[in-house]
């Protein structure tokens, strides 16, 4: 056993829990490692509170360096290893805590509709999934087309048939192998991709 190290206490443990758990998961890019649980929305939904929920947790982190240094310093006797934990704490806080904000202030003053960004039709047991990506001011927006597949314990796995620009009124229908995206914006002009080669069994 490390002599400098003269108990664990739970505070180490809940610091770097509250700040490497969250880092951990939006390092990783997708909700919660990938859960894909339910549908693309519900998971769009939880995505949003999970983002309150590691504000919270790096705050907490934050606050508990600096309320129990005391309780740090008896615990990690050697002053090298205690600098490092606390100002690599110091660091992932701050690396983290800005982008989480502003992920919060954009989801809360956006207008976006949750029910146009997420769109699904089942046809013939064959789901269809449009998920619509709105860049704003700052690059193109697009509509991308995916065929979901249902998985075991209510979770989905999402294969990606097509990329189409944005539409500010569309429609989407399935008539045979033959997917038909019809832009009502636009004198209702039509796009057919054929998704024969789109299985959920591949």
């Amino acid at each position: 056993m490390n002599k400098s190290i003269k108990k664990s206490p739970s505070i180490l443990f809940v610091i770097m829990g509250c700040l490497y758990l969250p880092f951990i998961e939006s390092w990783f890019g997708e909700t919660l490692w990938g859960l894909n649980w339910k549908s693309p929305m519900f998971m769009h939904q939880v995505s949003d509170q999970l983002r309150v929920v590691k504000v919270i947790m790096v705050i907490l982190a934050i606050l508990l360096i600096i309320i129990k240094r005391e309780k740090i310093r008896a615990t990690i006797s050697n002053k090298v290893r205690r600098n490092v934990f606390t100002i690599s704490g110091y660091i992932l806080a701050v690396v983290q805590l800005p982008f989480l904000l502003l992920g919060v202030m954009y989801e809360g003053v956006s207008s976006l509709d949750l029910n146009y960004l997420h769109k699904e039709k089942t046809f013939n047991e064959r789901t269809i999934y449009v998920n619509t990506i709105n860049s704003g001011a700052v690059g193109k927006s697009y509509h991308y087309f995916y065929l979901k597949c249902q998985l075991p314990l209510n979770r989905y796995e999402l294969k990606q048939i097509k990329k189409v620009g944005w539409m500010r009124e569309y429609s989407f229908e399935m008539k045979d192998n033959d997917l038909i995206i019809t832009d009502k914006s636009k004198n209702g002009v039509s796009q057919n991709f054929n998704v024969t080669n789109f299985s959920c069994n591949a």
